[in-house]
C-alpha cells in the first residue's frame, strides 16, 4: 500500500469520525477544540493523500540512502529517549513533575531528536 492510500484511508476515517462526534455528542466548551482537531487532521491528512496520489511520477518512494537516514535517526533517538526517560527518572525526587508533563517531555524530546538525527544524518552525504 502506497503512502498516499495510507493517509487518503486514515484522513478518511478520521473526518468520519469527527464529524460523527460531531452529529452525536453533546459537546462543552472544553470537547470542541478537540473534535475541531479532530476533523481538521482528518481533512488535513486526506488532502495530503489525495495530494500525493496526483503526482504523476513512477519513482520509488524511498532509496536505500533514505531508509538509511531514517534508519540511523531513529535509533539514536530511541537511544536518547533512553536515556532521557532515566534523567526524568533521576531527577523525579528532587524536581517534583506529575505524570503528564514526563510524558509530554518524552514525547517532545523524542520527536525533536529524531528530526536532529535525520537532519544530521541527511546533510552528512554518504561518505563512510
Amino acid at each position: 500500500m502506497k503512502k498516499a492510500d495510507v493517509l487518503i484511508l486514515f484522513g478518511g476515517i478520521m473526518l468520519a469520525a469527527g464529524l460523527l462526534i460531531l452529529g452525536t455528542w453533546q459537546g462543552s466548551e472544553k470537547s470542541w477544540p478537540s473534535i475541531l482537531m479532530i476533523i481538521v487532521a482528518g481533512a488535513g491528512f486526506l488532502a495530503a493523500g489525495l495530494f500525493m496520489n496526483q503526482k504523476k511520477n513512477d519513482e520509488p518512494e524511498q532509496d536505500e540512502r533514505t531508509e538509511k537516514i531514517t534508519s540511523l535517526g531513529f535509533r539514536y533517538s530511541w537511544y536518547c529517549t533512553f536515556a532521557g526517560m532515566l534523567v526524568l527518572a533521576y531527577i523525579t525526587p528532587f524536581i517534583p513533575l506529575n505524570p503528564g508533563l514526563n510524558l509530554y517531555i518524552a514525547l517532545c524530546w523524542m520527536v525533536a531528536t529524531a528530526i536532529l538525527f535525520q537532519g544530521y544524518y541527511s546533510l552528512r552525504g554518504d561518505a563512510e
